[in-house]
This record gives C-alpha cells, sequence and structure tokens, in this order.
C-alpha cells in the first residue's frame, strides 16, 4: 500500500515535542556542565549506574530527583570523559548491558557541548552507543544524479542495502551515505564514503555541492535520535557505474525520478534516504506546492530545530 510523501517523512521525524520528552519520566536528561546534550531512556539508567558505579572512578553522576546523569568533576576534559566512557562501555559490552553494545562499530561519535574545548567536543563515544543516549548525530547522504545527454532528464543512482547490514537490511538508499566519526570532517567523510561505498574516485567526489541539510527526531529501539545530515547533490557522468566496495551495498540501480518517487511511497528506502530524496525532490521543483497538497507539512518535518549542540 502506497504512502503519501507527508507519511513517510513522519515515518522519520516521529518527535513532535521534544520539550514534553526530556521533562517526561520515561527519560532522564544527560548532560554536559548545564548543556542538555542527550535523553537517556528511564529503563536504561540502573544498567548504566550499575556500571559507573563499578569503575574504580565512577564517571559518572546520577541526580534522581532532577533524573540527569552528568559527569563526575573529575571528568573535566574531552580526553578524560572520552577514556572514561571507553571504559565504561567496554564493561557494559562483555556484560551484555545493553543490546546495542552486540554491534559495536569501533568508530567514535562526537558529543559536542563543551565551550572549552577549541572544537566544542565534550566527548567522543561508541558509535553503537549513540542511541542510548539520544545524542545528536552527523552524517552526509549523497544523491547520485545523472543527467541524460539527449533529454536532459535527471536520473538518480540508488543502492540496495546489504542483507547483512545490521539497521535497514535489504532497504534502498542513497548511491553513497554515512555517519560523521572519529573527528572526520565533512569533506573527508563524503570522499571516504564514495570511494568505500561506491567505488567513486576522490577527484569525482569533490565535484559534489552541500546542498544544506535535513533535520528531524527519529525513534529506535535503543530510544530518541536526533540526527542532522548534511545533503550533497553529485552529478555523475552518463558513463560512470559505480560498484560496491566494502559489502554494505548489494547492488546499484540508475532509475527515472518518477520510479524513485513511486518507490519512496512504497515505503522501499530506508526513512532518513527517503527524507534526503524528498528534499532533493522539493529543491529541483519536482514536488511544488501545486503538485502538493501537504507541501508546507512536508518542509517542517525535513526542518526540526534541534536544541542540542553541534559544531
Amino acid at each position: 500500500m502506497k504512502s503519501s510523501l507527508l507519511e513517510i517523512v513522519q515515518w522519520c521525524n516521529c518527535i513532535t515535542d521534544f520539550g514534553a520528552i526530556a521533562d517526561s519520566p520515561s527519560y532522564w536528561q544527560f548532560l554536559v556542565g548545564t548543556q542538555l546534550v542527550g535523553l537517556i531512556r528511564t529503563d536504561e539508567v540502573p544498567s548504566l549506574r550499575a556500571a559507573s558505579d563499578g569503575q574504580a572512578l565512577p564517571p559518572l553522576e546520577f541526580r534522581d530527583c532532577e533524573r540527569q546523569v552528568t559527569f563526575a568533576a573529575w571528568c573535566d576534559s574531552r580526553a578524560k570523559r572520552t577514556d572514561a566512557m571507553a571504559k565504561l562501555l567496554a564493561q557494559m559490552r562483555h556484560e551484555a548491558s545493553w543490546a546495542s553494545l552486540a554491534k559495536w562499530r569501533d568508530e567514535l561519535y562526537p558529543i559536542y557541548g563543551d565551550p572549552s574545548d577549541p572544537k566544542g567536543i565534550a566527548v567522543f563515544i561508541e558509535r553503537a552507543s549513540a542511541g542510548n543516549f539520544g545524542v545528536r548525530t552527523f552524517g552526509v547522504h549523497i544523491n547520485g544524479i545523472v543527467r541524460n545527454a539527449e533529454t536532459g532528464e535527471l536520473n538518480m543512482w540508488v543502492a540496495r542495502r546489504s542483507a547483512t547490514k545490521s539497521m535497514w537490511p535489504g532497504y534502498l538508499d542513497q548511491v553513497v551515505a554515512g555517519g560523521m566519526g572519529n573527528g572526520i570532517g565533512l569533506t573527508e567523510t563524503v570522499v571516504k564514503e564514495c570511494y568505500e561505498e561506491g567505488g567513486i574516485p576522490a577527484e569525482l567526489a569533490r565535484t559534489a555541492t552541500c546542498s544544506g541539510t535535513i533535520q528531524y527526531y527519529t525513534k529506535t529501539d535503543q530510544g530518541l535520535q536526533p540526527e542532522t545530515q548534511f545533503v550533497y547533490d553529485l552529478e555523475l557522468p552518463n558513463d560512470f557505474v559505480p560498484r560496491p566496495q566494502d559489502g554494505e551495498v548489494q547492488e546499484f540501480s540508475l532509475w527515472p525520478i518518477p520510479e524513485v518517487i513511486e518507490r519512496i511511497k512504497l515505503k522501499q528506502f530506508k526513512p532518513n534516504s527517503a527524507v534526503c530524496i524528498v528534499d532533493f525532490l522539493i529543491r529541483r521543483g519536482f514536488i511544488t506546492p501545486e503538485n502538493e497538497p501537504d507541501y508546507l507539512e512536508i518542509i517542517d518535518n525535513i526542518h526540526v530545530k534541534l536544541p542540542l549542540p553541534g559544531f
């Protein structure tokens, strides 16, 4: 059964009132100093507390009345916090405290919110735990487009995710997408992901143009996940064919835009990838106020204000 485009974007952005959730008994606030950086599900706090209290020098403090988790006073720098969280999460992984840690990625995600740090980064944490802490994460999504030399019409390269992926196996995706981890910048991430996922050489990847961002709150099995995705458009030559490199993509297909829209409405795309393409379709005039009755509401749902720090 087909969904409307509004239903598709709300499949991804499924939170309408962040403030109400942040103040609800279902979540504890995760703070760096006085700065809110994330939300932790209440039912996951006991295992986090047990692991922290089990350390020789507990890195976290728990304020029961306020339902807040913050760093102990001795964790007063990015380096100290990062080292403490690495040990804490490694222990929780060993003890199977959180199911998410079974999908350990060996990739560090930054949590922003320390104005004393040169880059504003308060701590790095293992990527697999980002959803548990409900912190704001960042990624790049690239629309790989091909312009028909004769008609000028646009086609889009679409990736099918590997059936062995831990998240959304077998779903459709953009030609390239990936999270920003290990302190790598935007351009470096674009070039890295383009080669690793699609065999796109660096000189071609660097021609991608940043076309803005999409932002949304989504829910995972771990909790609330606020995300910012930097969206790029990459016009590829007619004779270029992306090829899977790292096992994350099963196959690539080149489809006309109407086919892409049809597959989006059938919920065959990973939710945030669908939203990135909807943004592309709006920017390129395929979706307009004249042909889409939910035009303004769609825009509101793909450019949500996130009251959590970023870079």
